[in-house]
């Protein structure tokens, strides 16, 4: 069980941290999260779960691309200190994610 979720903790650090890296930090960036997942190698059926999450705890702000359907989004201040919080103490677990040197093994 202790698998399935870390799993879902390193999809969302996976998405967050693409994310992250591809605005250069900037609040305003959007992306498409899907399609920044697939080149993650991060299947459907993991993404949902992991943008919703991201969605819920406010980590992200999500914007439905009207007519295309796709899932953009940008990285909000709390998503933004979340993912440096992981890189503060690589040893240490934060609040949503294991610690940074256990999701490289």
């Amino acid at each position: 069980m202790f698998q399935i979720v870390f799993d879902r903790q390193w999809h969302r650090f996976r998405i967050l941290f693409e994310l992250y890296k591809r605005s250069n930090a900037d609040i305003d960036t959007v992306y498409d999260l899907r399609e920044l997942s697939m080149s993650q190698g991060i299947k459907l059926l993991d993404f949902l779960p992991a943008w919703k999450y991201l969605q819920m705890e406010e980590l992200i702000r999500v914007r439905f691309g009207g007519s295309t359907g796709r899932y953009q989004a940008c990285l909000t201040h709390s998503g933004l200190k979340a993912i440096e919080e992981v890189f503060f103490n690589e040893n240490e677990p934060t609040y949503y994610f294991p610690a940074f040197r256990e999701m490289q093994h």
